[in-house]
């Protein structure tokens, strides 16, 4: 295996990059990389390698669709462009790979926009661990003259709401963060009138063919609670997240990240995502506009038909 994507890979399985995006950006930088400096005139074999390796990044984070309908962009350009040898195979990769990114970027920049439309005056809105749409949603917000307050959890075990916090804070935002297990009981009316959400914005680690969201573990109880509380729930995702399938195996992380040091004979459960029933969502801010679940499959295979 090449020293990059053992490197790269070891980055992605042990969350220094972290995020859709990012991940999806890292992983197809690195095959964009690896792909050029394959020392071979042979074009199988090019092929073959490249693959391999491709595959290799993908498995590091199953839950990754953004990542995922990246490489099969790839794939595609390649087959379409028919490359006769090595040489051109390169050039095409090189092109589908900035393609894709910039395809991704257009996206993020449509959805953000759509999105603030969505935040109001004197609205309290809740988040759960860090999306960069939606950080990014409630910061245009902010600069577009709006006041509103923002809700956080702290998102154990890896507390990925602190990335949140910060960059909502850097943008002159008003946030207060929350534990977890406290989440559902603030969304709540029985937390106060001076505590109830207004709205819910969530990110999308991937969105399913039956309409329902794979999400940061702690996703379904904050979902629940917003249904219950007639709260609306908005999922802030590009379709380029889709993934063709509804189910997607949950992915478990080890232990030691609940609790360093734990007795030996304990067991423990560390769940890295959970599933937001369709039934849940208001809405899905896309690049394709705010559409409902039932309606993610058809859209996303409509404006792009090589997922």
């Amino acid at each position: 295996m090449d020293k990059g994507i053992k490197r790269t890979a070891d980055l992605i399985r042990s969350l220094k990059i972290q995020g859709a995006t990012a991940i999806c950006r890292t992983l197809l930088l690195a095959l964009k990389n690896y792909g050029l400096r394959i020392k071979t005139k042979n074009l199988k074999i090019w092929q073959k390698k490249f693959k391999e390796n491709a595959s290799f990044l993908l498995s590091q984070r199953p839950t990754e669709p953004l990542a995922q309908n990246g490489v099969r962009f790839i794939f595609s350009s390649l087959k379409e462009g028919e490359a006769q040898n090595v040489a051109q195979a390169k050039n095409y990769l090189k092109k589908a790979v900035e393609d894709f990114l910039l395809l991704s970027k257009d996206a993020a920049e449509i959805i953000i926009r759509r999105a603030e439309k969505i935040v109001k005056n004197n609205d309290k809105i809740f988040t759960h661990c860090h999306s960069s749409l939606v950080e990014q949603t409630l910061s245009q917000a902010k600069k577009s003259g709006k006041k509103f307050e923002v809700f956080n959890t702290e998102t154990r075990p890896l507390f990925q709401g602190r990335i949140t916090a910060r960059k909502l804070l850097q943008a002159g935002v008003e946030t207060t963060m929350v534990a977890d297990s406290s989440s559902g009981f603030l969304i709540s009316k029985y937390s106060g009138k001076n505590l109830m959400m207004d709205k819910v914005f969530l990110g999308a680690d991937a969105l399913l063919k039956n309409g329902s969201v794979i999400n940061k573990i702690g996703s379904f109880g904050i979902g629940l609670a917003a249904a219950n509380e007639k709260v609306p729930l908005y999922i802030i995702s590009s379709l380029l997240k889709y993934h063709p399938s509804s189910w997607i195996k949950i992915e478990k992380r080890g232990p030691g990240e609940i609790w360093p040091g734990a007795p030996k004979k304990l067991k423990i459960i560390n769940f890295a995502f959970d599933s937001i029933p369709a039934q849940f969502i208001k809405g899905i801010v896309t690049e394709a506009g705010i559409i409902k679940p039932k309606d993610v499959s058809k859209t996303a295979k409509r404006i792009y038909p090589w997922i």
